[in-house]
């Protein structure tokens, strides 16, 4: 049977956290550092009143405990150093403005998973605990769309343009943690529905809560894995009731028809999701239009008769018709008078990406935040 520990740190940040011995990688030494001597508190953890000292002091309000590596020498299951599972929740709530947030919400949520991991803590609790990090790590991947994009587009093409500097963002490791976090979420839904059927009435209620947002879950790993015949599969083998949510229904629908290549259905069923769905599907909206440009280069494959570009912009959810022009450009087809001149000869086919193009504005992002983050509140 399974056992479990229980930290016994009831602040977001340890106090020992400000007088540690601590490994630096970078200098193979031990030193004995303060997060406030050292100047190494995030602006969000600066006590207001000492903002414009030279070494300002921590808010113990807003201190969050940062995420740190394994070490020789090191006690990561010290349980005066791990906060319980109740605070983990409170973490993963903490409710700041979207300026540069993201590497200190990215940390302080990474340093919760590993707390998390470390005591091995109850599964409900834990689902609970990914679920709103997965949408956090969805809608960044939307909210950076741009800088993200190109990210990728510049490892796969070779090309060193970038309008953004890419450090502020990596599609890569975001997409990495959303992928172990995600997975290990979808096994925890299993394994407490394997557990529920041999448990009493007791925890009807809390799998009724649950179902709620794995319904979501379950719709956003169909979409971010799209035309994947795993997910697919996954899909068609849920409860009944998941599976007749009208989400999960609607992504699987997308998902079949992108493992068809029926880019135009996948097109016109995406802007029926909701804000967070979309997102998900949307990181892959790159791929999608570079292979349809690919299918119609041979299906309208012609040396005379253009394709219109407004229908295309319309086909295959593009905001601007310069959007059109430029992935045009970039995969060697014609564009003319707004039109697109497609000849199968001419495609490029050592370009893996066509260009990024956010599918929301960052306002309209910015007022889905308090809904996709918080709604599980």
């Amino acid at each position: 049977m399974t056992t479990f520990s229980q930290g016994t740190c009831l602040l977001m940040c340890p106090e020992k956290e400000r007088w540690i011995k601590f490994f630096f990688e970078k200098f193979m030494t031990t030193h004995t550092y303060s997060r406030e001597k050292e100047g190494l508190l995030h602006k969000f953890e600066i006590d207001e009143n000492t903002k414009g000292a030279k070494l300002p002091k921590a808010d113990p309000a807003k201190t969050i405990k940062c995420f740190s590596r394994s070490a020789a020498g090191s006690d990561m299951t010290d349980m005066k150093l791990l906060r319980p599972a109740s605070l983990f929740i409170i973490a993963t709530r903490t409710d700041v403005d979207w300026i540069i947030i993201y590497e200190f919400i990215f940390d302080r949520l990474r340093s919760v998973r590993q707390d998390a991991a470390i005591q091995r803590i109850d599964a409900l609790m834990y689902i609970q605990l990914l679920e709103p990090i997965v949408r956090f790590l969805v809608y960044s991947a939307q909210r950076f769309e741009k800088c993200a994009v190109l990210t990728e587009w510049i490892w796969r093409n070779d090309c060193r343009l970038c309008e953004r500097n890419i450090s502020e963002f990596n599609t890569i490791i975001n997409g990495q943690h959303l992928a172990e976090c995600l997975t290990r979420l979808l096994v925890l839904y299993d394994e407490s529905e394997d557990e529920g059927n041999s448990l009493e009435l007791d925890r009807d209620m809390e799998r009724l809560i649950l179902n709620d947002n794995r319904a979501e879950m379950e719709a956003l790993y169909i979409l971010l894995y799209m035309g994947n015949m795993e997910a697919l599969t996954r899909a068609l083998r849920l409860p009944h009731d998941l599976r007749i949510s009208p989400n999960v229904q609607l992504s699987i629908k997308i998902s079949f028809a992108w493992y068809l290549k029926n880019y135009v259905r996948v097109c016109s069923l995406i802007p029926q999701l909701p804000p967070l769905l979309i997102c998900a599907a949307m990181t892959g909206i790159q791929k999608l239009r570079r292979t349809a440009l690919k299918i119609m280069s041979s299906g309208y494959n012609s040396k005379v008769f253009t394709f219109p570009g407004l229908k295309l912009q319309q086909l295959l959810l593009y905001k601007e018709i310069d959007k059109i022009k430029a992935d045009c450009e970039l995969l060697g087809l014609v564009f003319t008078n707004q039109n697109i001149l497609f000849q199968k000869a001419n495609f490029k086919d050592e370009i893996q990406l066509t260009y990024p193009e956010m599918y929301y504005t960052h306002q309209c992002l910015h007022s889905f935040l308090p809904q996709i983050l918080l709604e599980s509140v």
